[in-house]
């Protein structure tokens, strides 16, 4: 069926110029798609395996000095125990650290965004504990005790027991 240019360029919502470029693709390279000229280069902002594993270290090495080890990984999560940064540990402060440890060795540091993404895939089982899971076993065990407790009598020693120990720990924490 044989159409006239203004109906084809109505029908495809093409302009004069698009079509004169399509004719010349078609003159120069025959009937193949189109390719956009930055196909296949890398963007100068992509993240090199070098930038990852940097993040990585940095991280494994952040969580072998200040980390708290699990003794044995949760449930539904592979066999990698999970080891807590304290609560007061932030993501930002460990990226400005990163950064300035970067800087010092004069190589590039990935910005916060990638530092989190980075975080997030290789390293899933190290975390920043919340103030709620920043306690110890035994801290656990007896506030459990405390609301476990029947009588007024149990609810007391309990608490007095958890109070003595927090207390205990305080004071070997300022040491």
């Amino acid at each position: 069926m044989v159409v006239c240019r203004q109906t084809f360029l109505l029908l495809y919502c093409l302009s004069v110029d698009k079509l004169k470029a399509l004719q010349k693709h078609v003159r120069e390279k025959g009937v193949v798609p189109r390719v956009h000229g930055n196909t296949g280069r890398k963007p100068a902002h992509a993240i090199s395996y070098d930038d990852v594993l940097r993040v990585v270290r940095f991280i494994q090495n952040t969580s072998n000095e200040r980390g708290i080890p699990q003794p044995a990984a949760p449930r539904g999560i592979d066999n990698f125990p999970l080891v807590y940064l304290s609560a007061e540990t932030t993501k930002l402060a460990l990226h400005e650290e990163y950064s300035t440890t970067c800087t010092n060795q004069q190589v590039r540091a990935l910005r916060l965004t990638a530092f989190k993404d980075v975080w997030r895939t290789c390293l899933p089982h190290v975390r920043i504990a919340s103030p709620r899971d920043d306690v110890c076993t035994t801290c656990e065990k007896m506030r459990h005790g405390v609301m476990d407790a029947i009588t007024e009598e149990e609810k007391l020693l309990a608490v007095d027991a958890l109070k003595t120990h927090i207390l205990q720990a305080q004071r070997v924490n300022k040491i």
